[in-house]
């Protein structure tokens, strides 16, 4: 009974999370408003693939939602889908491009998700504003099989087990850090003849550029990638998502002080739970800190490669 009667009083205070966002969707007749998160970065947008799928389940049907093209703050190639991380999703009907529709809705919407309780993870607290559970801690992506043929005939000549490694996004380490340029460079020649690699990210955009193969112009030819991969070495960014939402071994970098800084601009009451919103507990989760004098945080991600290597059913 004592259960019950929680569980009631939480679902009541899930209905008063979002108000102006819930009462939108249904101004324009749509079962989700969603954020773009524009000015951010994109996995602030992509951690929503997961409430839809667990709302069109609830639901018993795929939905209609309204969201904004893809506007994160380093920008977009030339000619990219706008709506790249909803292609392919079998729990999305339709979408009302509200950026045409209502730019004064959009603005409120991506205003009011920094409203959402901070106590669990990402992901956890948007379902909970919706009185769905996610069953699963990680994004909901969906490739066509073409695009996953792309990829694996875009890497075909590069050496197994793969390593698909991402040095950019928001919070990557600054110039100067190890974490810059030197320890990626360390890495890739400590597991050379051992394994092969390949990068992901745009160097038009900021990326450090590894001098590796990186077919992957758009975002959903990233993602192809990726999904190709064996294992993903990253910053906490749109690749780190899209790697774990695909079931990669995944190192998941954590630069404290870029996250410090990121974090303080929005409220500072977010920065102590940093880790605990983005790091996914299926991950192996580094945090670089100032500290680190010994580079200990490079021998950690060579010591989780080998073993994930270890893992895998076939030899370099």
């Amino acid at each position: 009974k004592d259960n019950s009667q929680l569980s009631a009083t939480m679902k009541a205070r899930s209905r008063n999370i979002l108000p102006k966002t819930k009462s939108i969707a249904g101004k324009h007749n749509v079962d989700l408003a969603i954020p773009n998160c524009e000015g951010s970065g994109i996995g602030n947008a992509i951690v929503y693939t997961r409430l839809v799928e667990e709302f069109a389940l609830s639901v018993g049907r795929p939905i209609k939602i309204m969201t904004g093209p893809l506007s994160p703050s380093i920008g977009l190639v030339d000619k990219e889908d706008q709506f790249a991380i909803w292609k392919n999703n079998p729990f999305v009907a339709s979408i009302i491009n509200a950026q045409e529709h209502d730019p004064s809705d959009l603005e409120t919407i991506n205003k009011e998700r920094l409203s959402l309780i901070q106590l669990n993870h990402v992901i956890e607290n948007i379902c909970w504003a919706y009185d769905v559970k996610p069953r699963e801690l990680r994004c909901s992506l969906f490739l066509s099989r073409n695009e996953m043929i792309w990829a694996l005939n875009a890497l075909k000549n590069i050496p197994r087990p793969l390593i698909c490694l991402h040095p950019g996004g928001n919070t990557k380490s600054v110039n100067g850090s190890p974490w810059y340029e030197k320890n990626w460079a360390e890495i890739i020649n400590y597991f050379k003849g051992k394994a092969g690699f390949v990068q992901v990210g745009s160097v038009t955009l900021g990326d450090y550029n590894l001098d590796l193969v990186n077919p992957g112009k758009y975002l959903r030819d990233m993602m192809a990638i990726i999904w190709a991969a064996d294992i993903f070495i990253g910053f906490d960014s749109c690749p780190m998502h899209v790697a774990t939402a695909f079931r990669k071994p995944v190192v998941s970098l954590f630069d404290m002080r870029r996250k410090l800084e990121a974090e303080s601009k929005y409220n500072a009451l977010m920065i102590p739970s940093v880790m605990l919103r983005w790091s996914y507990p299926i991950n192996r989760n580094i945090a670089i800190m100032e500290n680190d004098i010994q580079n200990h945080s490079l021998s950690l991600v060579i010591d989780e490669i080998n073993t994930q290597i270890e893992k895998l059913t076939y030899s370099p």
